[in-house]
């Protein structure tokens, strides 16, 4: 029990990081009760769309995303140096930035609605006006985390993302609105968030004495925006492509499954938010942030593992649970898509660790977007075929960011980290 304590307290579980993992565990739970209640309410023929938009609000989180990584290496940076800061000019920036986002997604409603062929243009009008509220959350997430603040965080991610989202989910869809009543759910759900956020932080935005202002470095920003982007793409494009190729159920029976086989990449993607500012503390390559990076792996290779082989013994009780057997006819791919997830969960940790090192590298996921995108295109007979895709592309992508992240680099100088 020492033992174990002592483990609890060092590395990245050092510094209230356990509270963060417990509360992510809760939301992943709690985003799984979320897919398992909406799809048998809507059905596979609306769930495929509902599955589409929740990959559109993915890849919309890779800017937000990149915001909250930039932010967190700026906060290191003035926690290094021993200073006070303040949030509140990065906050303004943040808030008008994700109000622009809101209008072009607004004009664009139509066209995206075409192509997946939604009959309403609710839904996609509800997406553009969650965006505002994600990127300001994302500013002072990242504010926090920086300051290994995870207690807060944890609280606001568990109840609004976890409880609120849920609870309002079942209640609105339940009563009839459909997807947009989904959708709407995570609006209120963001709002909360954003609300115990900005009380966390209240005196980093609202104090007066702060001299220093948090400046987010725009190569970082662009270079985050990029590597994040390449990677939200890779998860989700399967089942954009499946939606657009294949009819509705097809395409619902593949965005389920594809649910499901996420449960092997949910602890790694809990353990690198978590683990990035000790990355970004030594610059992914200090001998702290390597030790830091050896024991993300490990955890993220064992533990999507054995989730991967949990599905693949049981795929039709793991479907069935989750979803109902009106699901089960697409059980037999997710033995090949919970393997692509754990080799996903593995490739997180490596594109945080090449941003972390400020290295190009980070953006190995794009490859893995082009390779995807011309074999489902050419090669799309059923939705086995484009599993089997993009299990091979997630593995090829992974081993390609594995090489040089495995590679010894010389520990920065007090020099380099001034600049």
């Amino acid at each position: 029990m020492a033992l174990i304590r002592q483990q609890l307290k060092s590395g990245i579980f050092g510094r209230g990081a356990v509270s963060f993992l417990l509360a992510y565990a809760g939301i992943s739970l709690s985003s799984f009760v979320f897919h398992v209640v909406v799809s048998r309410l809507l059905g596979p023929s609306h769930y495929g769309t509902m599955g589409a938009l929740l990959g559109i609000i993915s890849l919309l989180t890779v800017p937000i995303g990149a915001v909250q990584i930039a932010v967190t290496q700026a906060v290191i940076d003035e926690e290094n140096k021993g200073e006070r800061f303040s949030l509140s000019r990065v906050t303004r920036r943040a808030t008008l930035g994700g109000l622009g986002a809101t209008l072009a997604i607004i004009a664009v409603t139509p066209v995206v609605d075409r192509f997946l062929h939604i009959a309403s243009p609710v839904p996609m009008i509800l997406v553009a006006l969650w965006v505002p509220l994600a990127t300001v959350s994302a500013v002072i997430q990242g504010a926090l985390v920086g300051e290994f603040r995870f207690r807060p965080v944890a609280f606001a991610s568990f109840t609004g993302v976890g409880l609120v989202r849920l609870v309002l989910g079942a209640l609105m869809v339940g009563v009839g609105w459909g997807v947009s009543g989904a959708v709407a759910a995570t609006i209120f759900a963001q709002i909360f968030t954003m609300t115990s956020l900005v009380f966390s932080a209240r005196h980093e935005l609202f104090g007066h004495r702060h001299d220093t202002i948090v400046r987010t470095h725009v190569r970082d920003t662009m270079l985050s925006v990029a590597a994040l982007a390449g990677y939200n793409t890779l998860i989700n494009i399967d089942t954009f492509l499946a939606n657009h190729f294949f009819v509705a159920m097809q395409a619902g029976n593949y965005a389920a499954v594809a649910v499901a086989a996420h449960i092997a990449f949910f602890v790694p993607a809990g353990l690198v938010t978590i683990a990035f500012p000790h990355l970004a503390d030594g610059q992914g390559v200090s001998e702290t942030s390597r030790g830091v990076f050896r024991q993300t792996l490990l955890i993220s290779l064992v533990m999507g593992a054995l989730a991967a082989l949990f599905m693949t013994v049981f795929p039709h009780w793991t479907i069935d649970l989750l979803f109902g057997a009106k699901y089960s006819d697409a059980a037999s791919i997710l033995s090949i898509l919970s393997f692509e997830s754990m080799a996903i969960g593995v490739l997180i940790l490596l594109v945080y660790l090449h941003l972390a090192r400020r290295s190009l590298t980070a953006l190995a996921p794009w490859g893995g977007v082009l390779v995807t995108v011309v074999a489902i295109s050419l090669f799309h007979g059923s939705i086995r075929t484009v599993a089997v895709i993009m299990f091979v592309v997630c593995v090829v992508t992974m081993v390609a960011a594995m090489v040089p992240a495995l590679m010894t680099r010389r520990e920065p100088t007090d020099q380099t980290r001034d600049e």
